[in-house]
């Protein structure tokens, strides 16, 4: 303890390093300063300093009298190539507040008491040596390094580009480099119209689009599926819905289909509640459960009387609405399944009033009749009749 706390606070030393391996050295020494033997390494790692700097300052402690080399044999029990050098604190005899119990220390150990004639009082440090240039002025800083390559001057107008007093190719300066001594215009974009899209698109557009995603192409089909959703909101179809559904109606008008017949067929029957899938897969749905039948011909159905030639045009075209509402309930009667109390609307399959999801419910529901409700017509040629599919 003694010896740390002199490595600490009064050993003479020039620097931190040199107090930092004192005390390295000093932790492991005993109360009168002998037998200090850590390693360079351990030394090193005390001090946070490279091993080399630990053996300069040594032999630099060494040559002002602050450390001596010691009895050897203190590290006789180390293996000789893994052996450090012992090395004695030389700690004043002054400094001590109680040699006595120091010097009973070592006649225990078997050594002499410390006298002031072994142990003098030890010189000041050396001044701590300074730079050179300290104090002098620092000299000026060398001008920085003209860059060399292209130079190109400041933009000092709002058309942009680079500009020159001289006309022509490109001219050298004096400090080296090039210059463009022709001005790049400036060219701002334009809002020019664009000529590949429909004018109802583009203002389908910038009117919000289709839900973000690309408008559909102008069709018949579409334009009535367009007309259906202004008339009824909760059948409007926007998107890529639209696109593909305005294609498949607009291939049912060829085929025969007339606009009533079709929007009878989307919009003739509300939404199912709840609605468990979106409007446009119902609708998809409709279509293609109407397309699976032939087109409804306008020349199966009576056209009523023959129109007058007095007859007023407005008569004469409430006498359209009714033909046709006539027609598409023909139709209706006709063609549509009846099933599920009327409301099925899908197209007849051959030979039969009902659709082939009708008859497939119709029957799996036979099939799951309890045994012994009816036992004049379970098992029998009336029971298999039963079970057949209507």
């Amino acid at each position: 303890m003694l010896p740390m706390l002199w490595a600490m606070k009064s050993a003479p030393v020039v620097d931190a390093e040199e107090r930092s391996i004192l005390m390295a050295l000093a932790e492991s020494a005993w109360s009168d300063g002998t037998d200090a033997f850590p390693s360079k390494k351990t030394i090193a790692q005390i001090a946070v300093v490279d091993p080399k700097t630990v053996q300069r300052r040594l032999r630099t402690l060494t040559a002002r009298g602050l450390i001596a080399e010691g009895n050897q044999e203190a590290a006789a029990y180390i293996p000789a190539r893994y052996r450090p050098r012992v090395y004695d604190l030389m700690i004043p005899y002054s400094w001590y507040p109680d040699i006595e119990q120091v010097n009973a220390e070592r006649i225990r150990r078997g050594k002499t008491p410390l006298t002031p004639q072994a142990r003098p009082d030890l010189d000041p440090a050396p001044p701590k040596k300074c730079r050179a240039d300290k104090g002098k002025p620092r000299k000026a800083k060398a001008a920085p390094r003209q860059e060399r390559g292209l130079v190109v001057p400041p933009v000092d107008n709002k058309a942009g580009g680079t500009t020159s007093p001289h006309q022509g190719g490109l001219q050298v300066p004096p400090q080296g480099g090039l210059q463009d001594p022709q001005p790049s215009p400036y060219n701002p974009p334009q809002d020019t119209p664009r000529p590949s899209v429909p004018p109802a698109i583009e203002q389908r557009l910038e009117e919000g689009g289709t839900n973000g995603e690309p408008g559909s192409e102008v069709s018949p089909g579409v334009e009535l599926l367009l007309a259906i959703g202004a008339r009824d909101p909760r059948f409007l179809l926007t998107g890529r819905t639209l696109r593909d559904q305005g294609l498949m109606v607009t291939g049912m008008l060829l085929e025969g289909w007339t606009p009533q017949h079709l929007e009878q067929v989307i919009a003739g029957r509300p939404l199912p509640q709840p609605v468990t899938t979106s409007v446009g897969a119902i609708v998809a749905r409709r279509l293609r459960d109407a397309s699976r039948g032939p087109a409804p011909s306008t020349a199966r159905f009576p056209v009523g009387p023959e129109q007058d030639a007095t007859e007023p045009l407005h008569a004469h075209r409430e006498r359209e609405v009714w033909v046709d509402q006539q027609r598409v309930d023909r139709y209706r009667e006709e063609s549509e399944c009846d099933g599920k109390d009327g409301m099925c609307g899908r197209p007849r399959r051959p030979g039969s009033t009902l659709c082939w999801e009708c008859s497939l419910a119709i029957g799996a529901a036979a099939f799951t009749e309890p045994v012994g409700a009816n036992p004049q017509t379970v098992g029998g040629a009336s029971g298999r009749a039963a079970h057949r599919l209507p």
